[in-house]
């Protein structure tokens, strides 16, 4: 049985992402190198563009995306890497966030492409563009993906992440109890409407809690700036001899290349097709250019958040006990050794800031993927259910629920994988820099998305 668990949550994943990751990145030649100053370009004028309205524009959705991608796990996913993989895992988690890119700004111009129109406004991810652009032979793979999403939100996207940010400061039951109680109320709140409130919330929290943690990593960082150069070498050193870095404790090369890779992913979420549902549901969002936003959101959570994290824990001088497991008490260790006890202050806010983000985030794949099944009737009973898991996410032990979310996010990630790379090439005119999409070729498919405007379904 646990052979069959690591098999789903880890080898068949990690499989999957590199083949398909190589294999989308030769196909559109390279975009998340040759599209990423534009992918930073339309970011930015997005952000300018700010939308006062009720719609949900390409930027909120992006934002909406972000904050359920942007989590506990770049705090504390980085640490337990580092102690377990060596500094050479963070070097991995940059290699996978590479190839990242260009597998979430595929799922996303497919999300755009395939995505249907309801009374409520578009949907769309890996469920619609598996039913329509692969057809009625492959629908049950969408109902897999459906039905594995579902749980992922609530043990990923809920209770693994209530549980990580309350047990980082509360040292009582009924202090937990207490955050629990505040964390329920705050997602009721912000999810019950429509995904239209939830866009709003993230667009102007995901922008300010990322400032402030970039702030607080480089307020460490700089305190130690002569001690940057060396964990740059244990990072590249690390990468293809950990035991050099970790002196023997820890870290052979298979793990620290698996470890750093895993993490990456699962922080990003490239590959689980889930940010592709925030993206479809912008009523502006294009397929030319809407999978540059995924490329922006993968280098700005693992390159750039998650890097600011390990370069936090390196710099610092924090003693490191390789081979045990650590979380967010490494950072927090980091943080104090320079900022004193303003760095436990500091830490405790941004996992609350990074956790509730994650949570109303992921309610929006919740949603999306609840009315799919069940419908409105369903959507309702998602509304009550999903805010009640933080409170068992505040009382209980999550280690049986991060197992529980590894198996159903590998099975999404497997599904939605297979699914990308039979679809790769509708994806891939709008990806490759300079590509002219060919209109006859493509006829059928323009005349659907023409039906997909005009009509409340597809």
């Amino acid at each position: 049985m646990l052979f069959l668990e690591n098999l789903i949550s880890g080898t068949l994943p990690f499989c999957f992402l590199t083949v398909c990751g190589i294999y989308l990145t030769i196909k559109t030649r390279l975009c998340q190198i040759t599209r990423f100053s534009e992918s930073i370009r339309l970011t930015a004028k997005a952000y300018r563009k700010k939308d006062s309205s009720k719609k949900i524009t390409s930027f909120k959705a992006a934002c909406t995306a972000l904050s359920a991608t942007v989590g506990t796990g770049n705090i504390a996913g980085v640490a337990g890497a580092i102690s377990i993989g060596g500094a050479g895992a963070i070097f991995w988690m940059w290699v996978s966030a590479t190839l990242g890119m260009c597998i979430k700004a595929t799922e996303i111009t497919l999300a755009v492409l395939y995505r249907e129109r309801h009374e409520n406004g578009p949907a769309g991810g890996p469920i619609y563009y598996i039913n329509n652009g692969l057809g009625r032979f492959f629908k049950p793979l969408g109902y897999i993906f459906c039905l594995a999403a579902i749980p992922a939100v609530f043990c990923g996207g809920n209770i693994t992440q209530t549980n990580s940010a309350i047990i980082s400061f509360c040292d009582s039951d009924v202090k937990r109890i207490i955050w629990g109680i505040i964390f329920a109320l705050g997602c009721f709140l912000a999810i019950n409407g429509n995904i239209n409130r939830i866009a709003a919330i993230t667009e102007k929290i995901v922008p300010s809690m990322s400032l402030l943690y970039i702030v607080v990593s480089l307020i460490v960082i700089l305190s130690n700036l002569e001690r940057l150069p060396d964990c740059f070498k244990m990072i590249f050193e690390g990468a293809f001899n950990p035991k050099a870095v970790t002196g023997g404790a820890a870290g052979s090369l298979t793990s620290c290349i698996f470890i750093g890779s895993s993490r990456g992913i699962f922080s990003n979420e490239a590959g689980l097709g889930t940010s592709a549902m925030a993206h479809s549901v912008a009523v502006d969002a294009d397929p030319k250019t809407q999978g540059l936003f995924g490329i922006f959101e993968v280098f700005v959570d693992t390159i750039l958040l998650c890097t600011l994290t390990a370069l936090t824990i390196l710099c610092s001088g924090v003693k490191i006990n390789y081979g045990v497991s650590a979380s967010t008490e490494l950072v927090g260790e980091a943080l104090n050794m320079t900022m004193g006890a303003f760095g436990n202050l500091s830490l405790s806010v941004m996992m609350c800031l990074f956790a509730f983000s994650s949570i109303i985030g992921w309610a929006v794949y919740g949603q999306i993927s609840v009315s799919y099944i069940f419908g409105k009737f369903g959507n309702k009973f998602f509304t009550i259910l999903y805010p009640l898991s933080s409170i068992l996410g505040a009382l209980f032990d999550s280690a049986a629920v991060w197992r529980m979310a590894g198996v159903c996010n590998g099975i999404m990630l497997c599904t939605n994988l297979f699914s990308l790379i039979l679809l790769s090439s509708k994806a891939e005119p709008y990806l490759k820099r300079g590509k002219r999409i060919d209109n006859k070729k493509n006829s059928k498919h323009f005349k659907r998305k023409q039906r997909c405007d005009n009509n409340k379904h597809c």
